[in-house]
């Protein structure tokens, strides 16, 4: 009986001492940061982001923004195609890459994957003639490196496709950033190369 008075009387004196301790002593309670609410912007319809595309074209671009995509008139194709040349910047090698194999992979692989970019040139075009699933929107790649076709011209296509043809339906693919000069190099490689399933 004793030992619970004890006890009971300890209890109490550690919850007066508790009750009784100093405000600077109390731990201090943390400070609530306010926290300003996220302006969410309201996602645009794809007819504003249309919109907004249109209104940022440049004027070659708005050329050919017209039902035939061809160049309308008033607009000078030699001039047109001067100033679309003139955006075509080539890799510090030269127009062929070194490394076909990869030329061959950006050329077929429709996936984009962390950094790398790719082709896709079989949704527009035949190549490999294994490769049954293609495009025919473009002409036909199969024996494209026996056409005695200069690998530059190839280069410049890829690039910035109007240079050749204005308002031509191909991506500018360079022009875009989609590729890099040396991911360009490395496709005309693969398309001129002899050893190319391309060529056979």
């Amino acid at each position: 009986m004793k030992s619970a008075v004890v006890a009971v009387a300890f209890l109490a004196g550690i919850g007066l001492l508790a009750g009784c301790q100093p405000a600077a002593q109390k731990a201090a309670a943390p400070k609530e940061k306010k926290v300003e609410p996220k302006k969410v912007e309201k996602k645009k319809s794809a007819t504003e982001r249309f919109r907004t595309a249109l209104a940022n074209q440049d004027k070659w671009q708005k050329a050919c923004s017209n039902p035939n995509q061809l160049v309308p008139e008033g607009i000078d194709v030699e001039t047109f195609r001067k100033e679309m040349l003139a955006t075509v910047k080539f890799p510090p090698g030269g127009v062929l890459g070194k490394d076909v194999k990869r030329g061959e992979k950006l050329f077929g692989d429709p996936k984009k994957g962390g950094r790398s970019r790719r082709g896709n040139c079989y949704a527009c075009h035949c190549g490999d003639p294994q490769i049954l699933a293609c495009g025919n929107i473009g002409p036909s790649l199969r024996g494209y490196g026996k056409r005695g076709i200069d690998p530059k011209d190839t280069y410049i296509k890829i690039y910035n496709s109007w240079a050749v043809v204005p308002c031509s339906v191909m991506p500018r693919l360079g022009y875009h950033g989609v590729l890099t000069p040396e991911e360009i190099a490395d496709i005309v490689a693969y398309m001129h190369d002899p050893n190319s399933p391309l060529n056979k």
